[in-house]
């Protein structure tokens, strides 16, 4: 169960839905701004980041120590809107305020807040994609009103098209909490709680029509930028709830993945303790025929049209718990599955099963006791219940603790649980696992909070590290203009000029295309001419070195310089050892940014296209479009391109290719041979023109290529246990070959039929 809080929030809410007399739970510096990918890994590691944790209630948890080399995906919780479909914060400060821990950052200024420091730790981390969860428990109340109106929707995708572009997300994830069910305000958990009082049958089908809308979106911008983006929903583990409002087979053909909530499936609704992220469910659980494990729960998306890889279940980071339990009689699992008195209350004086939380229940802030406390502070609750003892269901899989002496009861996931997860995972060929949240997770050897995350990590994958992806930044119109100088010496003075204009209006995406429009710490690379040496010509040139072949000028280490709002400029000097000079000696000036000083590179672009030629910012025509894209050579792994050339009515620059609808080279020829490419394998092409302003051309004809079958037999080697495979390695066992179909280590080939491993001869 997901919240929205404000910064005076102190502790996990809990909030209450009862349906049918039931609880319904709910880069390194490369060319063109890539780090390259590698093959696709087959599962997820998919971490929740409430905005809420860089407060008190969560010990100041900040994204800097988040563990992001053990996740594949990072949900930035949450982005709320109204019934308009316009945007809105759930925490303006720590979605673009605060400085968040990050080194030089300043509040309120464009490098600040939680969506600039995912962006950091991303660069650092390549195997990380960032995204927008939008909704949540609390921020669901206008879903259904915007889904159903055309015009309203409209806007909605708009704008949350926009978010992901100036953010540099990679994917998004609705989170609607849900379609068809009804439920009042519960405004003693959380003052701000919409509820879903408006829903109405037709959001199963209008839920399903919004994605469409928002693939459909994405999809294009996506192409636009040369990137991929996902698309992800969070789904409910009970059954009755997605029977009445998810067309679980229309769904699943839009989506990438889901993120079944396979948590808070029992708690202080229920009137006996039970477990609330069981992998299986336990005949002896007086709610089993409900379904409420993670084995039911994937088992009827199955049967209703899921495909298993993208089905991602669920890891709670928190207890649930209730307040007195009866022991029973089996003496090796006491309170388990027994009946609850309601001997506590909440914070409007109103009866409760539930256990005290945390922190102290105060009435629209956490006013409901659930028995609520991270991972992390399970050691503090030992203290405060001393005779706590932990016991293990071994039909759940999953972890308890009871106090016989006070019937306390809590009921949570810990690294033995989440083990048995990732393996259901694996051997069930799903997604992966998603976990709610990171700040409740417990700290090991470092400042981050990583046992629990390491856990389904090194479950899912191993030890080996994590796949990097492909990290594709939109360019800014940002432009350099170079002219000689003569005072002392000559040199260049060079002009950083920012053509961006504000464009956009509402506070969510006026704060975000600043914060994107503004250059943030730059560094401008150089390459060295042989004929002159280039050193600062004044203050404002800051930093001058030479490193790899370029002069780098590092303007971050001059105050004025460190960010270059939208309309505005920066002039600089560079003193050349020449007697005079030439700007045509300068081919070009690349463009990085930094959101901290001790921040990764971010975007990379070319602001100077060379020589005497300076780009025209006024040039708003793209050049003609490329025609007659053919293939003029095709083997195993290799594709030849050849196309004819466009024309621009200032300056051509060069061209784009992208392969299946991803740009893969930018150069300035028409030809271009796409290598490391797999045998027998269909791939489409099409190509654009691009001008010195940075305008694009329409696409030119679309091919789809199909490389040659291989007349190379694959190299095998005998299966060892101890090593690791990719997708395509092929080993001999018992004098067979096999092919792996996704990464693994361990897997014995034959051993499972629909395991890891195809028979191949």
């Amino acid at each position: 169960m997901k919240k929205v809080f404000r910064k005076e929030l102190t502790i996990l809410s809990i909030a209450l839905l009862v349906v049918s007399s039931l609880m319904l739970s709910l880069s390194v510096l490369i060319p063109n701004k890539t780090v390259e990918a590698a093959e696709p890994s087959p599962y997820r590691n998919v971490m929740y980041y409430g905005d809420w944790s860089i407060w008190g209630g969560e010990d100041n948890f900040y994204p800097k120590d988040i563990p992001a080399d053990q996740l594949t995906h990072l949900n930035y919780a949450f982005l709320d809107f109204d019934s308009s479909g316009n945007l809105k914060f759930t925490d303006k400060d720590a979605a673009v305020g605060a400085p968040v821990g990050q080194d030089g950052v300043q509040w309120n200024s464009a490098s600040a807040g939680v969506l600039n420091a995912i962006q950091d730790i991303r660069a650092k981390n390549p195997n990380l994609k960032i995204g927008i969860s939008i909704g949540g428990w609390s921020k669901s109340g206008d879903f259904s009103d915007v889904a159903s109106n055309p015009t309203v929707r409209a806007n909605f995708v708009r704008n949350i098209t926009k978010f992901i572009k100036y953010t540099n997300m990679d994917f998004v994830d609705l989170d609607w909490e849900y379609p068809a069910s009804v439920r009042e305000p519960d405004k003693v958990d959380n003052t701000n709680d919409e509820g879903t009082p408006h829903a109405k049958p037709e959001d199963k089908q209008n839920f399903i029509t919004l994605l469409q809308d928002i693939r459909t979106a994405i999809d294009k911008q996506g192409k636009d930028l040369g990137k991929t983006y996902e698309l992800s929903v969070a789904l409910p583990a009970a059954q009755t709830t997605l029977k009445n409002g998810v067309d679980v087979g229309q769904l699943f053909k839009v989506i990438d993945f889901a993120n079944v909530m396979t948590y808070d499936m029992n708690g202080a609704w229920t009137p006996n303790s039970a477990h609330h992220s069981a992998l299986y469910g336990n005949p002896a659980d007086p709610n089993y025929a409900s379904g409420f494990s993670v084995d039911q729960t994937v088992k009827y998306l199955q049967a209703n049209g899921a495909p298993s890889s993208k089905i991602v279940i669920g890891a709670a980071f928190y207890t649930r718990g209730w307040n007195k339990v009866a022991p029973g009689t089996n003496a090796a699992q006491p309170g388990l599955f027994q009946a609850a008195e309601k001997n506590n209350k909440d914070a409007d004086l109103t009866p409760t099963y539930g256990a005290n939380n945390k922190n102290p229940l105060k009435s629209g802030d956490g006013g409901r006791a659930g028995g609520v406390w991270a991972y992390r502070n399970i050691a503090d609750l030992k203290v405060k219940s001393p005779d706590l003892k932990e016991y293990w269901d071994d039909v759940a899989k999953a972890p308890y603790m009871y106090n016989q002496k006070t019937g306390e009861f809590y009921t949570y996931d810990n690294p033995r649980s989440v083990g048995y997860k990732a393996e259901y995972v694996k051997n069930n060929q799903l997604g992966g696992v998603i976990s709610w949240m990171q700040s409740q997770d417990k700290a090991t050897d470092t400042t981050k909070r990583d046992e629990l995350t390491k856990a389904i990590k090194t479950g899912l994958f191993g030890s080996t590290n994590l796949q990097a992806n492909k990290t594709v930044y939109a360019d800014l119109n940002v432009k350099a203009s170079i002219t000689p100088y003569n005072e002392n010496g000559a040199g260049y003075e060079i002009t950083i000029k920012n053509n961006e204009t504000t464009g956009e209006t509402g506070e969510v995406l006026t704060a975000v295309e600043a914060a994107f429009e503004t250059v943030k710490l730059p560094k401008l690379y150089i390459p060295v001419n042989t004929a002159e040496t280039l050193t600062a010509g004044d203050y404002k040139a800051g930093t001058v070195t030479v490193d790899q072949g370029n002069v780098v000028v590092d303007l971050s280490s001059v105050y004025d310089a460190q960010q270059i709002p939208q309309g505005a400029s920066y002039t600089f000097r560079l003193k050349s050892s020449a007697a005079a000079v030439d700007v045509n000696r300068i081919s070009s000036i690349t463009l990085t940014q930094r959101i901290a000083k001790t921040g990764a590179e971010l975007s990379k672009q070319t602001i100077y296209g060379g020589g005497a030629v300076n780009p025209d910012p006024t040039d708003t025509t793209p050049p003609t479009t490329p025609g007659n894209l053919t293939a003029v050579s095709i083997t195993e792994s290799t594709v030849a391109l050849n196309w004819s050339a466009s024309t621009d009515n200032v300056k051509l620059a060069g061209y784009k290719v992208y392969r299946d609808n991803v740009l893969v080279n930018t150069s300035g020829e028409t030809t271009y041979t796409d290598t490391n490419l797999k045998a027998n394998t269909t791939y489409s092409y099409s190509v654009k023109a691009y001008d010195a302003a940075g305008n694009l051309s329409a696409d030119s004809n679309s091919i789809s290529i199909k490389t040659k079958e291989s007349t190379t037999p694959p190299v095998t080697n005998a299966w060892d246990a101890a090593k690791t495979y990719n997708a395509g390695d092929t080993v001999t066992y018992q004098g067979k070959t096999y092919k792996a179909k996704w990464w693994t280590q361990g897997n014995v080939p034959g051993a499972e039929q629909w395991g890891p491993w195809e028979l191949v001869g």
